[in-house]
């Protein structure tokens, strides 16, 4: 077993924290390779004061990690290119200037800004009511916001751990609590991890439930590219077993779902769901390729961890935000409500828990971007394939 070498850098129940900490392979004697480092910072003024950024360079790609707002990804950025997007939300706003019930349950976007952030975990998806146990046990109606709680739930615990021997990982852990009185309660246990000279880094996620009765579980990865991977012309690959519009605006662009326009000032959001094939591990793949085919962003997923795909489209003017989600799911953003009607919310044992992984890279150069388009085209050859032109209401209860 590899030796390591660890750091904590906060840990709220016993009051310990650094604000700021910094740590390079020149710390460590007779470490090969591409030089690396890791930095905590902390943001000051405005919206953004008091949020916490953990940056992990390691020599080829910088991720920065998000501890105050659910562990989520900021950006990631190689030389040639920045995985993300640029939002109308400037800052890296703290949660605590989040109310998720402003505009009718869609405040929760005053702080959408991240490359990935995740939706849960309770709960995800449309705004909307649903029925859920009171402190009396009674069943008592609630509005339930977008997206979830777990973006804007600031981590706890946080540490860096940097492997002794090759390949040298180095990762940043954090452990963000979802809980409340008298209903669901989580602990979301995430490492964002990756080696020195890799253009890809991983997210391992354990999701636990700390009641002692069962609990209803949604999570959703919100990944989010902007230019310059997306432009017109670009494209999603996905190994499609199914495609379907979520209502009558996206049946509207059927005949180019897979493809985008330029930026559009009058554009309304498109959003599809999908079931993707998967080797014979259920491992898949998604990318976004850029309109030159020259590079291109990969996700890297479980089809029985996460068996929902979610694209989401918005090429709206650049001014306003204009992004592509790409979306693994435990079950598709629409109200918690119609998912459990469907079948799709999943259970979590008292005291169990669920292990997600996810591995996002970047392909550069045609050679490579090819050989991505290759893969993803081998998953899906000789398989089924369905694109439905129509809302589906298995799928979409518009």
């Amino acid at each position: 077993m590899a030796d390591y070498f660890e750091k904590v850098l906060m840990e709220a129940e016993t009051n310990y924290y650094l604000e700021t900490y910094r740590l390079t392979s020149e710390n460590f004697v007779g470490m090969d390779g591409p030089p690396w480092e890791i930095n905590k910072f902390t943001l000051k003024g405005g919206k953004q004061h008091g949020v916490e950024l953990v940056e992990i360079d390691n020599g080829c790609m910088s991720v920065l990690i998000v501890p105050s707002r659910g562990m989520g990804i900021l950006e990631a950025c190689t030389d040639e290119v920045s995985l993300g997007w640029n939002s109308r939300v400037r800052q890296v706003v703290h949660p605590s200037f989040v109310d998720q019930t402003a505009r009718g349950g869609l405040g929760w976007l005053s702080g959408f800004n991240e490359m990935m952030c995740r939706c849960g975990l309770a709960f995800h998806g449309a705004p909307g009511e649903d029925m859920v146990p009171s402190n009396t046990g009674a069943e008592k109606k609630v509005d339930l916001t977008l997206h979830g709680t777990i973006a804007n739930s600031p981590a706890s615990y946080l540490c860096v751990d940097v492997q002794l021997e090759p390949p040298y990982e180095l990762s940043v852990t954090g452990r963000v609590y979802d809980t409340q009185m008298f209903g669901p309660s989580y602990r979301l246990t995430s490492t964002v991890s990756t080696t020195p000279g890799a253009s890809e880094f991983r997210v391992d996620d354990m999701i636990e439930n700390l009641n002692a009765t069962p609990s209803e579980m949604e999570l959703l990865y919100h990944c989010n590219f902007g230019p310059p991977l997306l432009g017109e012309g670009a494209r999603v690959l996905a190994p499609v077993k199914f495609a379907c519009p979520r209502d009558a605006r996206a049946k509207e662009g059927m005949d180019q779902w897979e493809t985008y326009g330029p930026p559009d000032v009058d554009f309304t959001e498109q959003v599809y769901f999908l079931r993707l094939h998967g080797d014979a591990n259920d491992r898949t793949v998604v990318a976004l390729v850029d309109p030159q085919e020259q590079m291109a962003a990969s996700i890297r997923f479980s089809t029985t961890e996460l068996p929902a795909f979610t694209i989401w489209k918005n090429t709206m003017a650049e001014a306003d935000g204009y992004v592509t989600g790409l979306e693994p799911g435990t079950d598709y953003p629409n109200s918690r409500s119609f998912e459990r009607d469907k079948g799709r919310v999943a259970q979590l044992p008292a005291g169990g828990s669920c292990n997600i992984s996810l591995v996002f890279g970047v392909a550069s150069g045609a050679e490579q971007v090819a050989a991505l388009r290759d893969e993803i085209s081998r998953l899906a050859e000789g398989k089924e394939r369905r694109v439905s032109p129509e809302v589906d209401p298995e799928y979409c209860p518009a």
